[in-house]
Formats: structure tokens, sequence, C-alpha cells
């Protein structure tokens, strides 16, 4: 099984920089590794064995398609420029994908203080809400989802299958910001492994959306991409509450 890791920046060299020394401290023997940058970021990477794919748009989904049709894995994983991967995370996320009926998988994400959890495993709704599943935090669990209830996985640390991924049409670029995996994880209902031990510490860099303390500069795009989702998954009655 061949693995591929795409990263997705925009204006944010530092952070890259850092999220590709983290990289590189993988345990897994070897896998591709694609980066989706502005122009500028992608030039500072200077690495040739990194695949570089210019794009400066304020698109994150359309971003990760873009890195999606370079990918050469059978498996393809991603990660935020503002996350910190353990040296075991690759190779633990993309293990469970070994099993054939494994579509997607995702692991838990720490806080920039090594202590407490930003994600751990939910379930999410057909109006995009999230509900925390209780899982052995030691071992891999093994999920099934529906078109209406799915196993979350989060955008700065998960793994699909790529032809699985590729075949519903990858990342959906309505959703420029929020709800982007979400809708992937309804699109994708089939068999996903919740992966406690793959363990990513996420940094909520500063950029366009929010502040360095997390707060948001704007409710633009959160506000979109919802009515977006609420449109393509969630009956009418239920937007107003949602």
């Amino acid at each position: 099984m061949t693995v591929s890791l795409i990263v997705v920046s925009r204006h944010r060299p530092e952070a890259l920089a850092r999220a590709i020394t983290a990289i590189r401290q993988q345990d897994l023997p070897r896998f591709e590794l694609i980066v989706v940058a502005d122009p500028a970021s992608a030039a500072g990477v200077g690495d040739p064995q990194i695949k570089l794919v210019a794009f400066d748009e304020a698109n994150i989904s359309a971003a990760r398609n873009l890195g999606l049709a370079q990918a050469a894995g059978d498996v393809v994983a991603f990660l935020d420029d503002d996350a910190v991967p353990e040296p075991t995370w690759l190779r633990r996320l993309t293990d469970p994908f070994a099993d054939p009926r494994v579509t997607k998988a995702g692991g838990f994400t720490r806080g920039r203080n090594g202590l407490s959890f930003q994600w751990r495993a939910c379930e999410l709704d057909r109006c995009g809400e999230d509900h925390p599943l209780a899982v052995d935090p030691e071992v891999v669990t093994l999920l099934e989802g529906t078109a209406t209830r799915a196993p979350k996985v989060q955008g700065a640390n998960c793994a699909f299958r790529t032809e699985a991924l590729r075949a519903i049409g990858g990342f959906d670029p309505a959703y420029r910001f929020y709800l982007d995996e979400a809708d992937v994880c309804l699109r994708l209902p089939a068999l996903t492994a919740i992966v406690p031990l793959a363990e990513v510490h996420h940094g909520f860099a500063e950029s366009a959306h929010r502040r360095a303390d997390r707060a948001p500069r704007t409710l633009r795009e959160i506000g979109a991409s919802t009515m977006v989702f609420l449109r393509r998954h969630a009956p009418e009655p239920l937007w107003p509450g949602a």
C-alpha cells in the first residue's frame, strides 16, 4: 500500500516550514508529500522530493482537490499547515487501510499545550452538528455510517482511500472554508477507522478567517458553507434551527 500526504497552505510560510519539519520525522519509511501553496510559499519549500502545486485562492476544497489530482498513493492523507504530527502519526493513521473495507480514517488532535484535546471521536448529523462518540483511546475502532449520520474525520488529521475519494468527486469547492470534510463524510459513509493514537498538535494559526486567539474575523464563509451543507444534506424544516 502506498501513501500520499497533502498539505494545503496559504500565506503562512513559517507554519508550513514547521509542518514540513515534523513530516520529515515520520517513521513511515516511504510516502509521497504534496504541498499545495501560494507561489511565494511554494517557492520557499526548496525540496525537489516534494511535489509542489502553486495555488493562491481562498478555497481549501479546491486546493485539496489539486493535491488529490497529483496523488499517486493508494491512500491519501491530509494535514493542515498549522498542525504538527507526532512521529508515528502517518503510519498509525494509514495502517487500517490494510482492511479493504476501510474508506477513511481519522486520528485524535491535541492543542499546542500537548495535553488537552481539540478533537477526539465524533459522529456527524445531517445538519453538520457533531456528537461525541465513546471509543477505546488505545485501539482502532471501525464504524459504519449512513448518508444522514456518519463518523466524522477532521481535515487536519485524516486519510482516505484514494480511489473512493476520487469516485465521489473529491471535496466540493462550494465549501471554501468550513464543513468541507463533513460533507465528504456524509457522501462517503462506508467503514471509518477512528485511530486515537494517530495524533497531531493543531495550533489554529492566524488567517484571513480568524485571529491568533481563534476569534473569527468574519462569519461570512462559515455561514455560506453552513447553508450549502444544509441544502445538500438536511430537509428544509430543519434549516431554521440549524
